[in-house]
């Protein structure tokens, strides 16, 4: 004993000396050398496998890890341009701005991930394997973007960037392999393919997954398939899916971004796509106030466009008279601040339906604007005359109509009749004066009176009041002969 208090059980170990702990790490290399030489051997002398899109999401996976990690730090950064939206308003760069460019920067990072080397191979190997199978191809393709492809859209119309994103993102090589893929695959089967595309976007945008790998096919189909995205299997799944998914303001706005791509560069009938496709949905009640914002902005964007080129366009009376009545309709479920602009903007689309070729295109719209002054709001009222008094001023036709149209829409009539009156120095300078006369002197004799007819009913009364009006109208008009 040492004199010293001790643990018991707790027997201290004899320290080894210098050469006792030599010869125990000579005896311990030879096993570290055993051991490093089989785990070589492992990885070197792997089983061949397949090279196809399973295969190559195996080897991957670590790497995939570790980029979702890198993913997700880099959409800390979106996040956070998104909160300092919030807290500071007021910087030099705005919040969308830092939002976009930081997203923009995610999206290359993975789109450059793509080996198009590696790619090649693949494609090549399974159109070896499957040559009367392009559906295949295709699904490896899809599988292939899915794979690299992880980030989420922050904004599901992808507004705050240019028409051609994401697809301007891809390098031109990795364009020109994917299109020259498509172009060898028959139409019917690149239909299917499309379709299939439109239901995964709109179910992973409903689940609030990426939708970007998407997204860039469709774009590059849009680009060298125009058949397939114009084939009425197209458009009728596009329509089918749009309808179906209004109350879901995500999916409808990501499923809008889509029916975009149907008209390309051509103005025409990008108005055309969205008087018939948009239009509609802003009718409809359960609209929620993005997707009104985002139909709104493609209108926008679309006059903007046609004032830059001065292209001529040409609208149908019935797209017209649809947006007209939605402009003016008490009961619409337009947000306020949608129906303002769009009564701001209805003089540029009443341009498109009358500046073409308007001596002979008016006579189309006359009847349906003189049916409008039928119990209407002031402010409808005003803007009905004003286009009434432009389609006689320009299309003599129209006056002939009136004619035909006077009995049976007596009071409206009437009150055409007085607004021309209180404008005779505009319509007489401008009007054909023949057509003109023509139509007083027909309305003077129907308007007046029979001898000995004691009761007139209201509407009469007005109407032969405004016979008066008539004849203080064509006199003037002789004395211009």
């Amino acid at each position: 004993m040492s004199g010293k208090w001790e643990v018991a059980g707790k027997s201290k170990k004899a320290p080894l000396s210098k050469k006792a702990a030599k010869k125990q790490k000579k005896e311990q290399q030879p096993a570290a050398v055993e051991e490093e030489t089989v785990e070589n051997f492992a990885i070197s002398n792997p089983l061949k496998e397949h090279r196809n899109i399973y295969t190559l999401m195996k080897d991957e996976t670590s790497d995939q890890e570790q980029d979702k990690k890198q993913a997700e730090n880099k959409e800390n950064v979106i996040t956070k341009a998104r909160v300092s939206a919030k807290v500071k308003p007021k910087k030099k760069s705005s919040p969308v701005a830092q939002v976009k460019r930081a997203e923009r920067e995610v999206l290359l990072e993975q789109l450059e991930q793509i080996d198009i080397s590696d790619m090649r191979s693949l494609i090549g190997d399974v159109k070896k394997r499957f040559p009367n199978h392009p559906r295949v191809w295709l699904k490896d393709i899809q599988s292939y973007f899915h794979m690299k492809v992880t980030l989420r859209e922050s904004d599901p119309g992808l507004m705050m960037y240019e028409s051609t994103y994401p697809y301007n993102m891809l390098e031109t090589e990795l364009r020109d392999f994917i299109s020259a893929i498509f172009k060898e695959i028959p139409d019917v089967v690149m239909t299917g393919f499309y379709t299939e595309l439109l239901d995964s976007l709109a179910r992973d945008v409903r689940n609030g997954a990426c939708g970007y790998h998407h997204r860039v096919l469709l774009q590059c189909m849009s680009h060298n398939c125009p058949k397939t995205v114009h084939s009425k299997e197209v458009t009728s799944k596009l329509q089918a899916l749009i309808i179906d998914s209004v109350s879901r303001t995500k999916e409808c706005v990501a499923l809008l971004w889509c029916l975009q791509m149907i008209p390309r560069n051509k103005l025409d009938t990008k108005l055309k796509v969205w008087f018939t496709w948009m239009l509609p949905i802003l009718q409809t009640r359960k609209t929620e106030r993005p997707v009104q914002d985002y139909i709104l902005k493609c209108l926008e964007n679309i006059i903007s466009e046609i004032s830059v080129t001065k292209e001529t366009i040409e609208l149908g009376p019935s797209d017209f008279f649809g947006y007209f009545d939605l402009v003016f309709s008490p009961n619409s479920n337009l947000f306020p601040h949608v129906q303002v602009v769009l009564m701001d903007l209805l003089d540029i689309v009443r341009c498109f339906a009358f500046s073409s070729n308007p001596d002979k295109r008016l006579r189309s719209f006359f009847p349906s604007l003189l049916i409008r002054l039928q119990q209407c709001s002031a402010k409808q009222k005003t803007v009905v005359l004003k286009y009434l008094l432009e389609c006689l001023q320009q299309d003599a036709q129209c006056w002939l109509l009136w004619q035909q149209m006077f009995g049976k829409h007596l009071n409206n009539s009437v009150t055409l009749l007085e607004h021309i009156h209180d404008n005779w120095n505009i319509v007489v300078k401008t009007a054909n004066r023949a057509a003109l006369k023509q139509t007083l002197n027909y309305l003077v004799v129907t308007l007046t009176p029979s001898n000995g007819k004691t009761k007139v009913k209201e509407n009469q009364r007005r109407a032969w009041s405004s016979a008066v009006t008539c004849t203080m109208l064509s006199d003037p008009l002789s004395r211009v002969h």
